[in-house]
């Protein structure tokens, strides 16, 4: 019973100290609550305004740049390659005050590789330093990053001017000038050797008339391997170039005689063909003349006494106005044969092949007449000595027969033989008959 009693007292205690609690709270609960919010704002001064009060950041993937470069030159040295891509992925350390915590970012913080540092060629380890807008830099990583120095050395290299992009096929594209037509490019000393040329490609795409622009250019090895600039100092940074931009024309080249030759040929001989390989040269200039153009010219061959046929080169006779022609001189045959003759000769030499042993060959003994067509000399020759007829009796017998007269026409391939009568009558008798 007593224990009931005690605990029912300790509850009536508990609920009246709770009542008055809450009918105090409930009083004054505006005023406790004020004095939450400034005991907050005055924290807040308190970390806000002591410096004292910092943080540890970390920021990675950060990216360097060079500095310390005219300390280089003098020293008379230079990067072998570029160390841009070992200048990324960099992880830098702040302690940063609490108040300036969120204003620290990769924007406010500068990686930077010095090469005041280095003073001799070879392999170096050049430090990496940072700085930061907020904070104090406590770490940086990698520290440092190996690079390999050379001598500086100097060339002046020659420019080259390719052109490129799409050329119209009734287009002449040529460049007529550049400048500089050379540069003078400074680095490493194994680099600058290595160099052979600065190419600059033109782009003709779409030009259908001359023009002049400033051009990039690579620089190149002998292999045609480019070589990067990054680490090179170039006494330009373009070149100008100027393009000429012709139409053309493919125009044939005239092989009539009086335009081929020039003197006279030997007496007794005459030109039979005139040939020339190309026979067609494509020119470029203004529209214009090209329209007033239908064949070109050579610049005469001398046959001056010749009796056997020419072969010599011979220059195309150019105008000032063309701008390019597409060969400047070309092959010319000039034929030349004897004067032919056209002859009646009669003492002509026959022969028959062919005969059986056992005929007897009787034949109309008088003059062949045969005209003779070709060259002087060699009719001349057969004038003298006849022509040499065959007529072939193989198979024939006994009895009369026509038989064609055969020529040597394989041993004159220059001479026609016109018999006035192409066949001659042969009897063909038995031996025993008398």
């Amino acid at each position: 019973m007593k224990i009931e009693i005690l605990l029912r007292r300790a509850g009536e205690w508990c609920k009246g100290a709770a009542r008055g609690l809450w009918e105090a709270l409930s009083r004054r609960f505006w005023m406790k609550l004020l004095s939450l919010l400034l005991a907050i704002l005055l924290w807040n001064y308190v970390i806000s305004s002591n410096t004292s009060i910092t943080r540890t950041k970390t920021l990675t993937g950060l990216s360097g740049y060079v500095t310390g470069q005219s300390t280089l030159n003098t020293y008379r040295l230079a990067l072998v390659s570029d160390p841009a891509e070992l200048l990324t992925g960099v992880t830098v350390q702040l302690d940063v005050a609490q108040s300036q915590y969120s204003q620290a970012s990769a924007d406010t913080v500068q990686v930077m590789l010095d090469l005041s540092s280095v003073r001799t060629a070879g392999t170096q380890q050049v430090p990496l330093r940072a700085t930061s807008s907020y904070g104090r830099v406590t770490g940086i990583l990698p520290e440092s990053i190996p690079l390999e120095f050379e001598a500086l050395d100097s060339r002046l290299i020659p420019v080259n001017v390719e052109i490129s992009g799409e050329q119209s096929a009734q287009r002449w594209y040529s460049v007529s000038r550049t400048n500089p037509t050379s540069i003078t490019v400074s680095g490493a000393a194994s680099v600058v050797r290595s160099i052979a040329q600065a190419r600059v490609y033109a782009d003709v795409t779409g030009q259908n008339s001359s023009y002049w622009r400033a051009e990039p250019f690579v620089l190149l090895d002998s292999e045609d391997n480019e070589i990067p600039q990054t680490q090179l100092n170039c006494s330009v940074t373009s070149v100008t170039t100027t393009v000429d931009v012709y139409p053309t024309k493919e125009l044939p080249i005239s092989t009539a005689i009086e335009n081929v030759v020039t003197g006279r040929v030997a007496d007794g001989y005459t030109i039979t063909d005139v040939s020339i390989q190309p026979e067609s040269i494509t020119v470029a200039a203004n529209q214009s003349l090209l329209d007033g153009i239908s064949e070109l010219q050579i610049e005469p061959v001398d046959v001056e006494g010749q009796s056997q046929s020419v072969v010599s080169r011979a220059s195309i006779a150019t105008l000032s106005d063309f701008r390019n022609v597409s060969a400047e001189q070309v092959y010319v045959t000039v034929t030349i044969a004897e004067e032919d003759a056209s002859e009646w000769i009669g003492n002509n030499v026959l022969t028959f092949v062919g005969k059986a042993d056992d005929l007897r060959l009787d034949w109309l003994r008088s003059d062949i007449q045969v005209r003779v067509t070709g060259p002087k000399s060699v009719v001349a020759a057969l004038q003298e000595s006849g022509v040499p007829i065959t007529v072939d009796l193989t198979g024939l017998g006994a009895g009369e027969h026509s038989c064609p007269l055969i020529f040597p026409e394989e041993n004159y391939p220059n001479i026609t033989f016109e018999p006035e009568t192409p066949e001659i009558t042969v009897t063909l008798t038995e031996a025993d008959e008398d």
